[in-house]
């Protein structure tokens, strides 16, 4: 009941579609658990409500969340783009995304002119995961044994 007036009040003051962005931003966001039916034709359990969304964000201007879309497949994310007029999908330089396979495959097919980026957040985790295996093989190959919970080389170190 929330959800249907939160939905009725957004489709009367926002407009039909968004303002043309230099730079979007795509990202995933889970919402809850899923819900399940049980499908009595195929005799299988199938997802009615997907936990996974995808969210679509201006990065460079104030218009902030776009859009978002349930699912996080990558025809999912094409139509959610393709939503848009050719004009509004023309005018996208930059795709800020995370390095998802599923985000980067539907770039290509919506937006095969916009320039793909990682964003920073996820390439410094990156960076910090491959620095933390280095420290570890490392600490095994100096002491001759795996690392302690008081030994900080062989600890997850974020900062």
């Amino acid at each position: 009941m929330v959800s249907a007036a939160f939905t009725a009040r957004a489709a009367a003051v926002l407009p039909e579609q968004p303002e043309p962005v230099a730079v979007l931003g795509i990202d995933e966001i889970r919402r809850g658990r899923p819900h399940w039916t049980w499908n009595v034709q195929r005799q299988c359990w199938e997802v009615t409500v997907d936990r996974w969304h995808v969210g679509f964000v201006d990065l460079a201007g104030g218009q902030g969340l776009l859009g978002q879309v349930e699912g996080c497949t990558s025809t999912i994310v094409t139509d959610g783009i393709n939503q848009r007029d050719e004009d509004w999908r023309q005018s996208v330089r930059f795709v800020a995304i995370d390095m998802c396979t599923i985000f980067k495959s539907a770039i290509r097919a919506a937006l095969p002119r916009a320039r793909l980026v990682v964003d920073h957040f996820h390439l410094v985790q990156l960076a910090n995961q491959a620095l933390t295996e280095i420290r570890r093989r490392v600490t095994v190959q100096v002491r001759g044994r795996h690392g302690r919970k008081g030994n900080r080389e062989w600890n997850y170190v974020t900062d």
